[in-house]
């Protein structure tokens, strides 16, 4: 985030304004029981599936590194403050909510968004071949495995950074 932050203050003139809109969990919320965790922990758990049968190898697996990092409100405002270029204008913490059986329901459709999201990583990684399976494995432990990924907590940070002058 500090790089982040420092090449926007290079871009951004004294009193220009940059909105964020920055996926995040609640500060009370520990990051295991994210819903980034719980949907990287099921990702991960397919992988080890397919190891089983020989599909992709264990290496390959203890090799991959997603550089994912979700915040907290407060990380963001810390490193905010630690940039010192910026002012928070405005930050509002917007709740991911899910009605009950919202997972059970769409769990095709949340399986084709995280696929939007990881298929370059995979691909890149592990070939092109494993996608379909590794996805359609998804979507039946997303199915199998709702009331975790309906625990998983996870808010939308909006953020308003205003440039302060040197």
């Amino acid at each position: 985030m500090e790089c982040f932050l420092h090449a926007r203050a290079q871009e951004t003139v004294h009193g220009g304004l940059m909105v964020l809109a920055t996926p995040g969990y609640p500060a009370d919320t520990p990051p295991s029981h994210t819903l980034a965790n719980v949907t990287y922990q099921i990702l991960g758990s397919c992988l080890i599936d397919m190891a089983r049968k020989g599909v992709v190898s264990e290496e390959k697996i203890d090799s991959f590194n997603v550089p994912i990092y979700y915040v907290c409100p407060r990380e963001l405002e810390a490193a905010v403050e630690r940039n010192g270029c910026f002012s928070i204008e405005i930050m509002e913490h917007l709740p991911t909510v899910m009605e009950q059986d919202t997972i059970s329901k769409n769990s095709k459709l949340i399986a084709s968004h995280t696929r939007a999201v990881m298929e370059g990583p995979f691909k890149q990684h592990f070939g092109e071949e494993i996608l379909d399976d590794l996805f359609d494995l998804f979507h039946k432990k997303v199915e199998e495995q709702h009331s975790a990924f309906e625990s998983g907590k996870a808010v939308d940070i909006l953020t308003v950074l205003k440039r302060k002058a040197n």
